[in-house]
C-alpha cells in the first residue's frame, strides 16, 4: 500500500494512540523498524503482511457516502491492490487504461479515497482484476449494485451497457427506484436485454422500450429512449419529451406515459405528436417520478 498524505497521518495518530512506534509495533506483531522508516519518509509503501495487520489499528477517513455508491474504505483498496499486485500492474494508471476509463484524476482519487466508486466502474475494475465480487469487503447491500460478473470481461468501459426497461414493468421499476426500502437486484446478464450509452452518462440514466404510437412520427413503437431523472417539475423546459410515472393518488388511469410536455401559464399539460392521441392535463403533485429523454434508440 502507498503510503500517502492520509495514510502518514493515521500511523501517526496510532503511535501517539499506543504511547509509541514500538507498543504500535507490539500491538501489530510487526517490526518498530519499519514503523520509523514509515513515518520518516524513507520506506514509501507498505508490504501487503504489514498493511493487513496495522489496518485495524488505523483510523482512515472514507468518503462520505451517497445514494447509489459503494464505499471506498482503506479495506476495499488494500483488497484492489492486492489484486493488482498479483495481475502485475505497477499502478492504478495501468489499470486506468485496462478498463478504458477516460478521466485519469478521477480514477486517481479514488485509489487516494477521495471518492467513493460508481457500481460500473468498481465492476469493470473486478472484472480487470479477476475478483469475485463476493469475497470483496463491501456491503451486501452495495453488492447488489454491481453489474453482473463479466460485463466488462473485454476492458472497454468508453461505452457502458444498461438494462432495458419494458414498457409494462416500466411502473414498477421506478417505484422500486423511488423507494429507500427496496434494494435493487443485479440484472441477469445472459437474460436482459442491453443498450450501450457512454461511461460518461450520467449514473442514472435509464433505457425504456417503448409501446404505442402516440408519440409517432417522432418515436415509434418499440424504440428505445435513453431518460436521465428530472428535477422539479417546472424546471423542465417546454416542449421536451418526457417519461412520467403518475402518483398512485393522483386520479389518472395511465401509471407512465412518454408524452411531450408542455406549460401554458400556471398549468402543464402532456401532448401527443400523433394527432389521435391523448393530452393529459396534471399537476406537480400528481407526478411520482419524471424524466427527459435524451435519445431514442430504433432497431432495424
Amino acid at each position: 500500500m502507498k503510503i500517502d498524505d492520509s495514510i502518514l497521518h493515521a500511523l501517526r495518530q496510532a503511535v501517539e494512540n499506543c504511547g509509541g512506534a514500538k507498543e504500535l509495533a507490539a500491538k501489530c506483531q510487526v517490526s518498530a523498524s519499519n514503523i520509523s522508516r514509515y513515518l520518516s519518509g524513507k520506506v514509501k509503501s507498505i508490504t501487503d503482511d504489514c498493511w493487513e495487520k496495522l489496518l485495524p489499528e488505523l483510523d482512515l477517513p472514507v468518503p462520505p457516502h451517497t445514494h447509489g455508491t459503494i464505499s471506498n474504505t482503506p479495506a476495499l483498496r488494500h483488497y484492489l491492490c492486492s489484486a493488482m499486485n498479483r495481475r502485475g500492474m505497477e499502478d492504478a494508471e495501468q489499470l486506468r487504461r485496462a478498463i478504458g476509463y477516460a478521466s485519469t484524476s478521477s480514477f486517481r482519487r479514488l485509489f487516494n479515497g477521495e471518492l467513493n466508486w460508481f457500481p460500473d466502474v468498481l465492476s469493470a475494475v473486478f472484472d480487470a482484476l479477476g475478483c469475485d465480487p463476493e469475497t470483496a469487503p463491501i456491503a451486501p447491500g452495495e453488492r447488489s449494485l454491481l453489474a453482473p460478473s463479466g460485463l466488462y470481461s473485454d476492458g472497454a468501459m468508453l461505452v457502458r451497457p444498461i438494462p432495458v426497461v419494458e414498457w409494462a414493468n416500466a411502473a414498477s421499476h421506478l417505484e422500486s427506484v423511488e423507494s429507500s426500502n427496496v434494494v435493487m437486484c443485479r440484472w441477469d446478464l445472459d437474460n436482459t436485454p442491453t443498450v450501450p450509452i457512454p461511461a460518461d452518462a450520467r449514473r442514472d440514466t435509464k433505457a425504456f422500450r417503448v409501446h404505442g404510437i402516440s408519440m409517432e412520427p417522432r418515436i415509434l413503437d418499440d424504440d428505445i429512449v435513453l431518460v436521465e431523472p428530472a428535477g422539479a417539475i417546472s424546471d423542465i423546459p417546454d416542449n421536451k419529451i418526457v417519461v412520467i410515472r403518475f402518483d398512485e393518488q393522483s386520479g389518472i388511469p395511465e401509471k407512465v406515459v412518454c408524452k411531450r410536455f408542455r406549460k401554458q401559464h400556471d398549468s402543464f399539460l402532456l401532448t401527443s405528436d400523433n394527432p389521435e392521441g391523448k393530452i393529459i392535463p396534471f399537476s406537480p403533485a400528481d407526478v411520482a417520478w419524471a424524466g427527459i429523454v435524451v435519445k431514442k434508440i430504433s432497431e432495424m
